[in-house]
């Protein structure tokens, strides 16, 4: 359980003294979870911080108006959107559920607050993670924006994403794609081809399969 809790950022820094001192004084609750177990849906209050031990799981973001979804993979430790107790919405984003068997230990809202922010280390590293993640978007915003339909494409599934690594799934209309893209069908067809051509994404009927997407990254251009 150390172990898992050190290689997360948010404990970067603390020694195992410090984490035992904290646990000592927190309710754990230990779950064992099936395959495709819904572990929260968007929408829910966020009242625990909920950290992934051991599996994976899958998280499911869907747009406003529910023309298209992505989904992405995540592996042991992930703790799930733990920024997400706190703010003017306490409300998760997304959905997620497991893939395969999975443990979760999950710490109760109001034990997070009280206990882990008396560690000054704990308190700065979430802070530096809660800033960065502003950082990066307001970096989405006023970025580069790529000139080849390629790039954009990449650009547009990557803002959408929690991360620019591992495995992710766009269920997506090629007309839709186009269409938020400001792009002919045709056009968005090459580009996909192009990147399916060079093993980077699957394509199937309304999905776009992404094995592993930071090799997208060079991609952008």
């Amino acid at each position: 359980m150390y172990e898992n809790l050190l290689c997360l950022p948010y404990f970067q820094g603390m020694s195992k003294d410090n984490i035992t001192a904290i646990l000592d004084k927190v309710k754990l609750e230990y779950h064992n979870h099936g395959d495709k177990e819904t572990l929260c849906k968007k929408g829910d209050e966020c009242r625990s911080f909920i950290l992934i031990t051991k599996g994976e799981i899958v998280s499911h973001a869907y747009a406003p108006d529910g023309t298209y979804s992505i989904e992405e993979e995540h592996k042991a430790p992930y703790a799930i959107e733990p920024y997400s107790m706190f703010g003017y919405s306490t409300a998760y984003t997304r959905s997620y559920s497991t893939k395969g068997t999975c443990t979760t230990l999950t710490i109760g809202k109001e034990y997070f607050f009280s206990e882990f922010t008396k560690q000054e280390i704990f308190t700065l590293n979430f802070m530096n993670l809660i800033s960065r993640r502003v950082q990066l978007l307001n970096d989405a915003i006023w970025g580069y924006t790529p000139t080849t339909i390629e790039g954009r494409i990449i650009t547009f599934i990557a803002k959408r994403c929690e991360t620019t690594h591992g495995c992710k799934k766009v269920n997506i209309k090629m007309e839709r794609l186009a269409a938020l893209l400001c792009e002919t069908r045709l056009n968005i067809s090459r580009a996909l081809n192009n990147l399916q051509g060079n093993g980077l994404i699957v394509l199937s009927r309304k999905e776009i399969y992404i094995p592993e997407f930071e090799k997208l990254i060079p991609h952008i251009r």
